[in-house]
């Protein structure tokens, strides 16, 4: 491979119709070689990467993801569930986001279906959780301010620390004091809450990232309103 390689790069420097070089300037093509061989040997060092992950099957069945006590968006007794599992800091998640909202408003699907969220913050956004428990210390306050704290956490993705938790609250009208004595008193309550939306998520409904979002029961790869009326139809959701 080594040799392959350096016999390319000589053959595409050399390859031209020109006079014998001085000996200067073929001490300096031989320091050149040397330097690729050197670049050469370090790649064919390098570990192999990780192998692709494996595709994850065909769905058979829908999966059974219940709503037990998550925030819910739309009617609480509608028919089909939209439940989607997120993380704060995911930029596919904010941008999901608003079409959760048409959801609920569209004419056609209000009456039938509910948005139901799951937390799932990823190991390696390290603001995700943090983000989770302000909107869970929200939710103490009325489901409306969980879903608009969520909005706040969406749009400010490279802002999420503890200040402006405390400002977004504020914001949304929430009673600031008892926001922050909410986030510190019920951290652990927190933390199994967010664990068990996670738990779920992998065990029940074979969760590998965010936004992974599911329509009762069935993962939704179309992820718009018309996708979402399209699998109603096509599994027989709604009647």
């Amino acid at each position: 491979m080594k040799k392959l390689v350096v016999l390319t790069v000589v053959a595409m420097i050399t390859a031209a119709c020109q006079p014998p070089a001085p000996a200067a300037d073929t001490k300096a093509l031989e320091d050149k070689i040397a330097a690729l061989e050197k670049k050469v040997t370090a790649l064919e060092k390098r570990p192999a990467g990780k192998a692709a992950r494996p595709p994850q099957p065909e769905q058979k069945t829908a999966y059974e993801i219940p709503v037990g006590a998550s925030p819910v968006m739309g009617k609480k007794d509608a028919k089909v569930n939209v439940t989607i599992f997120t993380d704060y800091q995911c930029p596919f998640c904010s941008r999901v986001d608003p079409m959760l909202h048409d959801i609920v408003k569209d004419p056609e699907l209000k009456d039938k279906v509910n948005v139901v969220f799951k937390h799932f913050p990823l190991s390696f956004h390290k603001d995700a959780k943090p983000a989770s428990k302000a909107a869970l210390a929200a939710k103490e306050q009325g489901d409306e301010f969980f879903w608009k704290m969520s909005e706040k956490l969406y749009a400010n993705q490279k802002a999420l620390k503890a200040e402006n938790f405390k400002k977004w609250a504020g914001e949304i009208g929430l009673n600031v004091a008892k926001f922050e004595a909410d986030l510190k008193n019920n951290d652990k309550k927190y933390e199994e809450q967010i664990a068990a939306d996670m738990k779920l998520g992998q065990t029940k409904a074979k969760v590998r990232g965010t936004p992974s979002i599911f329509v009762g029961g069935w993962q939704l790869k179309q992820r718009s309103v018309d996708g979402v009326k399209q699998m109603i139809k096509d599994k027989k959701l709604a009647s």
